[in-house]
């Protein structure tokens, strides 16, 4: 497993050290946009999180940066899926992005996937702590807790 999560981060870092030359676009509402130069080397978060049709989805992402370049690598496994179709992996770049949400600044990752909905957003709850929630960096729920990822 440990083969396999450093591959996929290696991975995720040749892939975003191959978009030199492109700029990253800022999306309304978003107040500031820049790399996060607290990560370090690598972090790696994990849990699991409510789904609509089984137990849940293991979460499972690693943040890299590499100089000037920040890349992740995202591995989503639902637990008991049917078809055999469990385990998802995506990589990307990441963005450190700070929001204005009912007059309070927040911050937090954007995974920048292949097309703006595949994109996925973790809040910064705490050092560490993230929790995955929506574009607004908002989630409708009354046990937000159930959406958070530890640091591993």
């Amino acid at each position: 497993m440990k083969k396999l999560l450093t591959l996929a981060v290696a991975a995720a870092l040749v892939a975003a050290c191959n978009n030199t030359g492109k700029t990253a676009s800022t999306g309304a509402g978003v107040d500031s946009l820049a790399q996060d130069s607290t990560l370090g080397d690598s972090v790696r978060y994990e849990g699991v999180i409510p789904a609509a049709d089984g137990p849940g989805i293991k979460y499972n992402v690693a943040i890299a940066s590499n100089d000037s370049t920040v890349g992740y690598s995202l591995t989503q496994t639902y637990l008991e899926a049917k078809d055999g179709q469990s385990t998802f992996t995506t990589t990307g770049t990441v963005e450190n992005i700070k929001k204005d949400v009912d007059g309070k600044e927040l911050q937090a990752y954007r995974l920048v996937g292949k097309t703006k909905e595949d994109d996925t957003y973790l809040l910064i709850v705490n050092d560490s702590t993230v929790r995955v929630v929506n574009a607004d960096l908002k989630l409708e729920s009354q046990t937000p807790e159930k959406y958070d990822l530890k640091l591993k």
